[in-house]
């Protein structure tokens, strides 16, 4: 038998066990836990907040929790997204996120990226002779919690926001509010996981 007839033999089902192992690998899923709504820091994890899923992880499968560890009850430490599996820095000590809720009136219409979950920096300018003086970045990321529904009349002249705001910025926030300035909000871009 010629030598270059079994090597390429030997080849051709090499390769097909690799690529046999590589399919196989792609299409495996271990089981773990998926968010049925947008999470937010300081939320406790309840029976319906969580929904068991079988996802392909990546190699760094253990930065997730696993289906054996019952999240229910746990504190959430990071924003999870509607849908993303659990990560593990996602939840702990409610100590951890040290913020405070504001609801604010945002005279503008809201970029499209503003929703519950969202990351955000809030610019105010305080009120001047002409107008209004030049903005500056108040709060360092916010958080979304969502619009504020209203069971009222509609308000034509902006939009109520509510926000988880670090409590070391509430206070300057609120005498902002008080002294009638202009608030915006400017979503953050931020890194979205992948199952």
């Amino acid at each position: 038998m010629d030598p270059r007839l079994v090597i390429g033999v030997a080849l051709v089902l090499a390769s097909l066990a690799g690529v046999w192992m590589v399919v196989q690998q792609s299409a495996r899923t271990e089981p773990a836990w998926s968010a049925t709504r947008t999470l937010l820091p300081g939320d406790t994890i309840g029976a319906g907040d969580v929904e068991r899923v079988e996802a392909r992880l990546p190699q760094s499968q253990d930065r997730y929790l696993g289906a054996g560890v019952d999240p229910v009850g746990m504190v959430v430490a990071s924003t999870v997204g509607e849908g993303e599996v659990l990560p593990v820095r996602a939840v702990g000590d409610a100590a951890a996120e040290d913020r405070a809720a504001v609801v604010i009136d945002v005279g503008a219409a809201l970029p499209t990226a503003v929703r519950a979950g969202a990351h955000v920096d809030v610019w105010a300018a305080a009120p001047g002779e002409q107008g209004y003086e030049e903005p500056a970045v108040l709060v360092d990321d916010a958080i979304v919690v969502g619009l504020v529904e209203d069971d009222g009349i509609i308000d034509a002249a902006g939009t109520q926001l509510e926000l988880l705001v670090p409590r070391g910025s509430t206070g300057e926030l609120l005498e902002a509010i008080a002294d009638e300035h202009a608030v915006s909000v400017v979503p953050l871009a931020q890194p979205v996981a992948s199952p």
